[in-house]
């Protein structure tokens, strides 16, 4: 096994269990004490991780995944607006990126309406089905499904995702810190949005208020890399000056 294999599999073990030792990682992975601390003190330099006696756990101020069905309640009016400034950036024939989250699912209920003709890649299931019966020409990409998000993740997928160029993207987030940077719970999702923002002509991010100052475990960019930021935040002055600092392009809901 792959040390970046590892890697991810010890993340995914201490998300289900919150903590977890040395000794259990060793065995599970037939790897020595020496490895296994090695790798925890890698994912420690990341603030992926914090060490502590035995073993290692979830940093206390990190985002961790939430229920899909839990989040979809969850600022729907926000998220339904944020949808629709999204959808009328869209234009005939464009290639479309749809990444998984509650605030492009209410995108892709909205473009199941529009008459335009499309052609959407997804990687949520949740997102393929509310498309399936409309007009777009719809793709996902194949891998693993983690059950929380109704997401599509893993490496068949990002190679597969390679193959495509699109002309818009929308992207979504668990969190934005203090700096405007961009996170992701997981490494396998931060580098998919990385993966789709190197292939699309304009990234637009849809983050809901409630986002903003929190960081999830991986780093996936900043604010000033997309071409819009679509958000229902209000900024204050000091804010503002921040982001005219930054170059960022926000679009108010």
């Amino acid at each position: 096994m792959l040390q970046a294999e590892r890697l991810q599999m010890i993340l995914n073990k201490v998300q289900e269990q919150n903590f977890i030792t040395v000794e259990e990682l060793a065995q599970m992975f037939h790897v020595s004490l020496v490895t296994i601390r090695r790798d925890l003190n890698m994912l420690c330099e990341q603030h992926l991780l914090e060490r502590c006696h035995g073993g290692a756990k979830i940093p206390e101020d990190t985002i961790m995944e939430i229920d899909y069905n839990v989040k979809k309640e969850y600022q729907r009016e926000e998220k339904q607006k944020i949808a629709q400034k999204a959808v009328e950036l869209i234009s005939e024939n464009d290639t479309i990126y749809l990444d998984s989250g509650t605030t492009i699912g209410e995108i892709a209920k909205l473009l199941c309406e529009d008459s335009k003709h499309l052609s959407v890649v997804t990687n949520e299931l949740n997102i393929a089905t509310i498309l399936t019966d409309s007009d777009v020409d719809l793709t996902i990409l194949g891998g693993t499904v983690h059950k929380k998000t109704k997401s599509v993740i893993g490496h068949a997928g990002e190679e597969f995702l390679k193959q495509f160029r699109f002309s818009k993207a929308f992207l979504g987030t668990s969190s934005v810190n203090y700096n405007f940077e961009v996170f992701s719970p997981t490494p396998d999702k931060a580098y998919l949005k990385q993966t789709v923002m190197g292939l699309a002509s304009q990234v637009y991010l849809v983050v809901d208020s409630s986002k903003f100052y929190s960081q999830a475990m991986c780093l996936v960019g900043c604010l000033s890399e997309f071409a819009g930021v679509i958000t229902d935040k209000k900024f204050n002055e000091k804010e503002w000056e921040k982001i005219r600092e930054l170059n960022i392009n926000v679009i108010e809901v």
